[in-house]
């Protein structure tokens, strides 16, 4: 068990496609042992998205949360995504091979959650759908705000204005319960990030 692991690890469902698929490039890539990492890959419309890749085991930071797919496999997330990742299921596509992750948290059994994204769907995104951007909330958790910025707002070096003075500013307004709203965004990968990919 790696160091900062704990002994009993939470699962997800992992099917036996997808494990192959896991196991054959693991070996391909001279890495047998190597963790599959879960990060957001971004929305699709009201549909959160997901990437894969292989990190070499380490010791887990404490925002990292450790999954068992297989006793063979294992899962490293985000801590902030875990609700999304742990008890999801992990599918291959039997033409592609692409990995796909089905999440079981729904955001719309939790009312909070249902009035933020109702907030972003009507006085956030009608704003910034003109470039092409728009907004989804992750989460919501310890009175954070998780969300996910997408289209033409991923990689735009005015994000971070867009966050500042619109989401952040109507979230942490409309609902007191809320102290931070944190853009999870992987702004590396749009068109012209202004963020360097961080570095595991």
């Amino acid at each position: 068990m790696p160091q900062g692991a704990p002994s009993t690890l939470p699962q997800l469902d992992l099917d036996e496609l997808a494990a192959n698929r896991i196991r054959g490039f693991r070996e391909r890539q001279g890495h047998p042992e190597a963790w599959v990492s879960v990060a957001p890959g971004g929305l699709q419309g009201e549909r959160l998205t997901f990437t894969f890749a292989l990190v070499e085991p380490s010791e887990l930071g404490a925002d990292e949360l450790l999954v068992e797919g297989a006793p063979d496999i294992l899962f490293v997330a985000p801590r902030v995504i875990s609700r999304h990742v742990v008890g999801s299921r992990v599918n291959s596509d039997p033409v592609s091979g692409a990995l796909s992750l089905e999440t079981t948290y729904n955001p719309d059994a939790d009312p909070l959650a249902q009035a933020v994204q109702q907030l972003l769907d009507t006085e956030i995104n009608p704003a910034v759908a003109g470039h092409g951007g728009y907004s989804g909330l992750l989460d919501i958790a310890d009175g954070v705000a998780y969300v996910q910025m997408g289209g033409g707002c991923q990689g735009c070096g005015l994000a971070e204005v867009t966050l500042s003075q619109g989401v952040r500013s109507a979230i942490i307004e409309r609902f007191p319960e809320i102290v931070e709203v944190v853009d999870t965004t992987d702004h590396a990968s749009g068109t012209n990030p202004y963020y360097e990919p961080s570095k595991k």
